[in-house]
């Protein structure tokens, strides 16, 4: 059976509470290795689910719940533009990182815990179905770097995502061809 979307989007909540763990843990290479993947799977995550979810839970759950965790995600996609600049071993970076993961899982808290049961008790089992497997579409198109002075809205994602994705997946190769080569 197919898996609707609150699962899908918890399951990627467990995962980044791992990955998280798993940079805070690395030190070095490693650790802007792991914080790299953290970076990717938290913006297509966003995107994606910017994307497919909002729109359905500014209807049922309301426009503040949802705009809520919209502005938490642009404030995030800020923080780790900012930090793709510092050096991971850096104490600035190790506070920023603290403070990404606070706000991160705050965020996801609030989407389980306010957002999410609202959408599942509006929405039938057939429409979770297929708003998971278009999240799980809009998850792999979605850019995998954060781009904060783009709006976070369903319409400028379909619009400048697509564009953004291939720029950043082009950056990404050219990142790890280096890497391959050092």
């Amino acid at each position: 059976m197919a898996q609707g979307i609150i699962e899908a989007l918890r399951r990627d909540h467990q995962e980044v509470r791992k990955m998280f763990a798993r940079v805070e843990a690395a030190s070095g290479k490693r650790r802007r290795e792991l914080f790299q993947r953290l970076v990717a799977e938290l913006v297509r995550h966003e995107v994606a689910e910017e994307e497919i979810l909002r729109p359905v839970s500014k209807r049922d759950a309301g426009e503040a719940i949802a705009n809520a965790r919209i502005k938490e995600e642009s404030q995030a996609e800020q923080l780790l533009k900012d930090m793709e600049k510092l050096d991971p071993g850096s104490a600035e970076f190790a506070s920023k990182l603290a403070r990404l993961r606070r706000d991160v899982e705050r965020h996801a808290e609030a989407e389980e815990t306010k957002e999410f049961p609202r959408v599942a008790k509006k929405e039938t089992p057939q429409r979770l179905e297929q708003m998971g497997r278009a999240y799980q579409a809009a998850k792999r198109a979605a850019p995998t770097r954060p781009h904060p002075s783009t709006p976070n809205t369903p319409a400028a994602n379909m619009l400048v995502g697509p564009f953004a994705a291939a720029a950043d997946r082009a950056r990404d190769a050219v990142r790890d061809a280096l890497k391959s080569t050092s």
